[in-house]
């Protein structure tokens, strides 16, 4: 049966007058929004031509002031080997294999560093913070890290050896420096001390120079205070003794001379710290965080990664028979059925690399806590029932 066709059939004086009226329309709110655009910026056209020139050039100096803050905060993610004598080796994470060491090397994450017979190193950070490798070491940093605020996050590890560390003035009142051996840590703030650790014996120690440091294990916990020294053999801990007046000498003598690389931050540095802290909030919108662009270095980011890595801890807890006694924060050592990789993946995602605590409170029930890397450090509690967020 044949049909007309009707798609060229010619419209009808209702549709086009319709047609006409929508195109009407749409030209109206086309012009009513350019009106609504040139009156919202019409104080910008109605100023004389010396202030728009001198708020472009305010406009480009804030940008300036920023991407140079954010080059400056680029700094603070390494650690830069300013002297050595003897025999010195590195293993850069990411080649992974020794190479004879350099003068002014940056040293990164999971870097090792190592030294000889009657050799040295000096390592020294931005803020003035230094860091005296002693003959027959090998030190790790595990974690340099950085929040805008100036919030420091560091973190170091004596395999063996012994190492005298400065921290400086400037290194922030909010930041945490911590040195840790395969069986304990020294949380420091604002001190000097020395650091050793023999793995014959598994015996480590902190002498303390100047300030405080909290020395612990997963077993106990001691606070030393200037001329004290704590001991600890595995993860017992011995309280804190006195530091033998030869050995108090040597080591302040040492620390004076760490002490010649401290120096105050840049008048221009505070500047540029102030307006990117002050836009942390917009530039984290953008990505533009501490040491990249990224959204996955955003505090939200790194909350959301501190309690995944607590999520994936209680899977490989509720598998055991009965959880261990105690654990070390540093290592994880005790969970001998974790992948190392897994173990290291799980550690990243808290701040200082480590766990806060751990306790056993039954059988198969526990309290861990730890914390996020965000700015704010984030306290998290994690049991066999929940994971939330622990005020402070």
């Amino acid at each position: 049966m044949w049909r007309r066709s009707t798609k060229n059939k010619p419209k009808s004086d209702a549709e086009l007058l319709a047609e006409l009226v929508q195109q009407a329309e749409r030209e109206q709110r086309r012009k009513e929004r350019l009106k609504r655009r040139r009156d919202y910026f019409g104080w910008l056209r109605a100023m004389p031509g010396w202030a728009k020139t001198l708020i472009s050039l305010a406009l480009l100096v804030l940008v300036v002031l920023i991407a140079d803050g954010i080059r400056r905060e680029s700094k603070e993610f390494k650690a830069t080997l300013v002297a050595f004598t003897g025999t010195v080796q590195v293993l850069p994470h990411e080649k992974g294999q020794w190479v004879a060491a350099e003068l002014n090397m940056a040293l990164r994450d999971k870097d090792l560093v190592r030294t000889g017979p009657q050799s040295s190193a000096t390592l020294v950070f931005p803020d003035g913070s230094a860091v005296q490798l002693e003959p027959n070491t090998e030190f790790e940093v595990r974690l340099l890290d950085f929040a805008r605020g100036g919030v420091r996050d560091r973190s170091f590890m004596v395999r063996f050896g012994s190492a005298v560390a400065y921290v400086s003035q400037f290194f922030g009142a909010r930041s945490q420096a911590t040195v840790c051996t395969p069986t304990a840590v020294a949380a420091v703030r604002g001190t000097a001390f020395r650091v050793v650790y023999d793995p014959a014996s598994q015996q480590s120690l902190v002498q303390v120079v100047e300030g405080s440091v909290r020395f612990r294990t997963p077993l106990a916990e001691t606070p030393s205070q200037p001329g004290q020294v704590a001991t600890a053999s595995g993860y017992r801990l011995a309280g804190a003794a006195s530091l033998p007046s030869e050995v108090q000498r040597f080591l302040t003598a040492q620390v004076a001379s760490l002490r010649r690389y401290e120096q105050p931050p840049h008048w221009l540095q505070q500047i540029e710290w102030g307006l990117t802290n002050l836009l942390d909030p917009f530039l984290q919108i953008l990505g533009l965080v501490p040491g990249g662009w990224s959204y996955a270095s955003t505090d939200f980011a790194r909350r959301t990664a501190c309690k995944e890595a607590l999520r994936r801890l209680r899977v490989h807890l509720e598998s055991l028979n009965e959880v261990p006694e105690y654990l070390n924060p540093v290592t994880l050592q005790e969970l001998t059925g974790l992948h190392p990789k897994e173990k290291e993946r799980i550690l990243s995602a808290f701040a200082g690399n480590m766990l806060e605590s751990y306790r056993k409170v039954g059988r198969d029930q526990y309290i861990v806590r730890a914390r996020a890397r965000d700015k704010k450090r984030t306290l998290y509690e994690m049991t066999i029932a929940e994971i939330r967020p622990v005020p402070e």
